[in-house]
């Protein structure tokens, strides 16, 4: 009975070791985080990795991204009425196929979570509010670009497009073996409620770099100078007004009455 009963048990081992992983096949690579200069905003990354290599021609990647407000968090009248992120992306061959980015262009009524999956990489994103748009360019780099606004077309402010956090995630796929550079660029209007108003009261921008060498070549001073790319560009972002008028729903959502 013990021989019959140790034979149950490693044919039962043998079956589990030789059934297929179900987890996702992926790693983190790189991370990276700083904070903004006026002290308002800290923006972080991380580039995830497919480990699973079931395309011998390409290797796929993610980069998740998150922009925290670390000054004003506390503040219910307080937070960002406007973030751009700009992640750019070499080699410029490097592609969102298939397509898969997180938020989409379009209204978000509220923030919440979404399951973000690209190619055997999976993790969640909470995305932010109001009214995001999305699209690619290429220049020096590929981009990946989100624009998200609390202001209706008009400049009519709506509210505030996070609380205390927000996170973007895209994929991609580069040629098999392939060095990966990405560096990312945050900036933020921050506003506060006065009832029939919003007021500007401060701005913060951020940018990181991360990368992935297949092979091992030392990748930083290529990050550096996609860093430095993205800062001059940077300089070129207007943001919104200094005041914006809050909309009739807003006010009467937060008790006030417009005159």
């Amino acid at each position: 009975m013990k021989w019959k009963g140790l034979m149950a048990v490693l044919l039962g081992l043998a079956i589990i070791l030789a059934m297929p992983a179900v987890s996702a096949s992926q790693e983190i690579v790189s991370s990276d985080y700083s904070y903004g200069s006026n002290g308002i905003m800290k923006l972080a990354g991380a580039l995830y990795k497919d480990t699973g290599e079931l395309d011998p021609n390409h290797d796929y990647y993610a980069v998740k991204i998150t922009t925290e407000d670390i000054k004003y968090r506390n503040d219910g009248w307080v937070g960002p009425m406007y973030i751009y992120v700009d992640v750019a992306v070499l080699p410029e061959s490097a592609a969102e196929v298939p397509a898969n980015h997180v938020p989409k262009s379009g209204t978000k009524f509220s923030q919440h979570s979404v399951s973000f999956s690209y190619e055997g990489i999976g993790f969640n994103v909470y995305i932010p509010r109001a009214f995001v748009s999305y699209w690619e360019k290429d220049d020096w780099a590929h981009h990946f670009v989100w624009e998200v606004s609390g202001t209706k077309p008009s400049f009519v402010g709506w509210w505030f497009v996070f609380d205390d956090y927000a996170e973007f995630a895209v994929g991609f796929r580069v040629p098999q073996n392939s060095n990966v550079y990405t560096a990312t660029y945050a900036y933020g209007d921050w506003y506060k409620f006065y009832g029939a108003v919003f007021k500007k009261i401060g701005s913060d921008s951020a940018v990181i770099g991360m990368s992935y060498s297949p092979v091992g070549y030392h990748t930083g001073s290529k990050v550096n100078s996609l860093e430095h790319q993205l800062l001059i560009h940077g300089r070129n972002i207007r943001g919104l007004p200094e005041t914006i008028r809050a909309s009739p729903e807003t006010q009467s959502l937060a008790g006030f009455q417009e005159r």
